[in-house]
């Protein structure tokens, strides 16, 4: 990563630090060492895991780092969600799994066209030589095909599949919120080779959209946790915003866009 990027990078996560960790991670700590153990240590998801590492083209904010984040997230909120659905501790758990393995695979196709349909493809592919059943590939692919955010996205073939879909929804749109400016706009940045002065006018563009984001939560955990999740990014942003506009005022840099209360790059919509 260029030295600047990785500097305002660090700037952002210092910022970040000062601010609470929002409460999703504080009051359910133990759903989410119960999913962290399930990603790391299952068998299935250490094999997906070494196949699909290869695939990810570079650092570009949607890698490895961003999929396990997802995987963790919402094999959490399937623990929280799925003790309404499941009697059974071995069928929770592993709809656990089929969530961590579709947060591994969802951004396999990140840099491709329609990256939610082509991702849903390439899982069928890579999980029809797993010990899985049709029903639990479909399901899987299913909730990869519908992860896009301001999409219209199907109802699933079963409840199984639907609290997956909603799960893995859910524990993406997250990372919109401190993720975005703690990591993901600097990945992105450097990796497209966007100049500095570039990269403060386009941060108008994406507060809309981040903003948007909040009322789209599919699952309870989400829509009751989610927004505070979001809201602190754009708190976040808006300090690093300003960091940057007054970085590049020190340089002499020739802003072409508006100060104050304005916003930043979000992620691209759809991801």
């Amino acid at each position: 990563m260029k030295e600047i990027y990785l500097r305002l990078m660090n700037e952002s996560r210092c910022i970040a630090s000062r601010y609470e960790l929002p409460e999703f991670y504080r009051r359910f700590k133990p759903s989410l060492t119960i999913s962290r153990r399930i990603f790391f240590d299952n068998p299935l998801l250490i094999h997906c895991r070494e196949l699909v590492t290869p695939q990810y083209p570079g650092d570009f904010g949607h890698g490895l780092e961003h999929a396990t984040k997802v995987s963790v997230d919402a094999g959490a909120i399937v623990l929280l969600e799925g003790e309404k659905y499941f009697t059974v501790q071995a069928e929770l758990e592993r709809a656990v799994v089929l969530v961590q393995l579709a947060g591994l695979l969802h951004d396999i196709k990140r840099m491709e066209y329609n990256h939610a349909k082509a991702g849903a493809k390439a899982a069928r592919e890579i999980l029809c030589d797993f010990p899985l059943s049709a029903l639990e590939v479909n399901c899987v692919a299913e909730a990869i095909a519908n992860h896009e955010a301001f999409s219209d996205h199907q109802t699933c073939e079963t409840l199984t599949g639907q609290l997956v879909a909603d799960a893995l929804y859910d524990a993406d749109k997250f990372r919109w919120g401190p993720d975005n400016f703690t990591q993901t706009v600097w990945h992105m940045m450097n990796y497209h080779q966007v100049g500095l002065a570039e990269l403060f006018v386009r941060f108008p563009w994406g507060v809309d959209g981040i903003l948007k984001i909040k009322d789209t939560f599919r699952t309870n955990i989400g829509a009751q946790y989610g927004p505070e999740i979001i809201d602190l990014g754009v708190r976040i942003g808006k300090e690093i915003y300003q960091y940057l506009q007054r970085y590049l005022q020190s340089v002499g840099a020739d802003l072409q866009a508006d100060s104050g209360d304005q916003a930043f790059s979000g992620p691209r919509e759809g991801g």
